[in-house]
């Protein structure tokens, strides 16, 4: 830019060019523009940057921003409150006592049937003496000739040979399938 003592229009000149005076300061700007080659020379320049500039449209903000849907706050995500340990044993406990009272119970009522024997024991019907899983103290004596007479009966050592548990199938089955 040119040297001009009137530093104050020179400052104007680009207001002047985008028509941002009111009428009183354009007035006084043009008079000085009129009168001052330096100012007319700057103001010359301006109007071809201006005329040379390729202006990007404007974009209208407030547009751009009614079609932003509004915020509404994500509801947060409720998680049942953690249990404590003592609350967890106590159902642990709960269910321990329920369950082996409910074993119990069904089986002081399925009482089996005891029918007598040729040799005098009261026993289930095809049981041996050894399945009523007691003490010996209850026992009577006919009851433990019984005992003795079934353990003499049992086999102490498992048979010699095993039969096989699973029969393996050899063939390829797989590949003559594939074939």
């Amino acid at each position: 830019m040119n040297k001009c003592a009137e530093l104050e229009i020179q400052e104007m000149l680009p207001d002047l060019l985008h028509r941002r005076l009111d009428s009183g300061a354009r007035a006084r700007v043009e008079i000085h523009v009129a009168g001052c080659a330096e100012c007319a020379e700057d103001l010359k320049v301006l109007r071809t940057v201006k005329s040379a500039a390729v202006f990007i449209p404007s974009i209208d903000v407030d547009r751009v921003v009614q079609q932003i849907p509004p915020y509404r706050p994500i509801a947060p995500v409720t998680q049942a409150p953690a249990r404590s340990r003592v609350v967890s044993w106590l159902v642990a406990a709960s269910l321990a006592v329920v369950t082996l009272g409910g074993g119990s119970l069904l089986m002081v009522q399925q009482k089996p049937s005891f029918t007598q024997s040729g040799t005098g024991s009261a026993l289930p019907s095809g049981t041996h003496s050894l399945a009523l899983g007691t003490g010996v103290d209850g026992l009577s004596d006919n009851n433990l000739r019984q005992l003795m007479t079934d353990m003499n009966s049992f086999d102490a050592l498992p048979a010699a040979e095993v039969e096989p548990v699973l029969s393996v199938d050899n063939t390829d089955s797989l590949v003559q399938g594939t074939r």
